[in-house]
């Protein structure tokens, strides 16, 4: 067997355990809730005191326990979720405000199936919202914290936009955007534009005769320098742009990577064009010869196959 499947059968073993240790610590949890002065023979006000002091759980997991614990109290169904080993603790939690008796199946699957992301999504859809006013307070060292509530498709925008920009810093990527605007739109940015463009084209007029002198005497060693060139130090010419628009239309700008589930990667981030057959082989800059990966799938290639 190879060493990548020993780590991956070991590493789902190691999950399957944690998840029993979860539904133990839960189990545990309830004892301890139901057993008569326990807090008072371990000296502690509350279970979350307790959970967080003497027996090690970071407040997080101490609150996402007990959390859990006081709803599975009316739901049943969490602690049968817990012990079946197909969700975690952290996953349950999200779903205790919104699940019911009546919607227990929908909410518990969900927890199975979705992403942490897309669960919390899911639940915030579901939950009331109450608009906030947006928030700017002191951050300290003369920077500010600006809070505000955005729609989904705001979100998604802004997520496209940290793709296009390879940027993982929202405030850059907001930054970028505000400034790309006031440079495009801002009317006194615009005068100053035009203003510029004139004074070059009257400055290029003046000095035509001299420039045309000038670069016939200029270019003569410049060309005889281009022919010493080595063929070997010439950089590689870029893709025409109409096929990388095509390589781009084609892959949607997403990494083409299938891994060990035969799952194509769902990387936007950094994507590259990769060479299927390399240059170096007699590869072609050709349609069905190029594709789109993210960075780190295109390094391992390289230095899997190539060195």
């Amino acid at each position: 067997m190879q060493t990548h499947q020993i780590i991956h059968q070991k590493l789902v073993q190691a999950v399957k355990n944690l998840r029993k240790n979860e539904a133990e610590i839960l189990d545990l949890i309830a004892q301890a809730d139901q057993t008569k002065d326990f807090l008072m023979l371990v000296q502690y006000p509350s279970l979350f005191s307790y959970c967080v002091k003497e027996i090690g759980l970071t407040e997080a997991e101490a609150w996402n326990f007990l959390a859990l614990y006081k709803r599975s109290k009316e739901i049943p169904a969490l602690t049968e979720a817990i012990q079946s080993g197909e969700v975690s603790v952290s996953k349950l939690r999200h779903i205790c405000p919104v699940i019911t008796t009546e919607n227990q199946n929908h909410w518990i699957e969900k927890a199975k199936t979705e992403t942490n992301k897309n669960l919390i999504d899911e639940v915030a859809k579901t939950s009331p919202y109450t608009k906030r006013k947006t928030v700017v307070k002191p951050a300290g060292e003369g920077m500010k914290r600006l809070s505000i509530d955005v729609s989904p498709e705001f979100m998604q925008k802004l997520l496209r936009l940290q793709e296009v920009l390879k940027d993982n810093d929202i405030t850059r990527v907001l930054e970028w955007a505000i400034d790309d605007t006031l440079e495009k739109r801002d009317p006194v940015k615009k005068a100053d534009r035009a203003e510029e463009r004139a004074k070059k084209k009257e400055a290029s007029k003046k000095v035509e005769a001299e420039t045309a002198t000038d670069a016939e005497s200029v270019n003569k060693p410049e060309q005889e320098d281009s022919k010493s060139l080595p063929v070997a130090r010439q950089a590689r010419k870029a893709l025409p742009k109409n096929l990388v628009h095509a390589i781009h239309r084609r892959d949607r700008g997403q990494c083409c990577y299938y891994g060990m589930r035969n799952s194509r990667c769902d990387s936007k981030y950094r994507v590259e064009i990769h060479h299927i057959e390399p240059i170096s082989r007699g590869g072609k800059d050709e349609y069905e010869n190029l594709v789109t990966l993210c960075h780190d799938h295109h390094k391992l290639i390289h230095e899997t196959f190539f060195g």
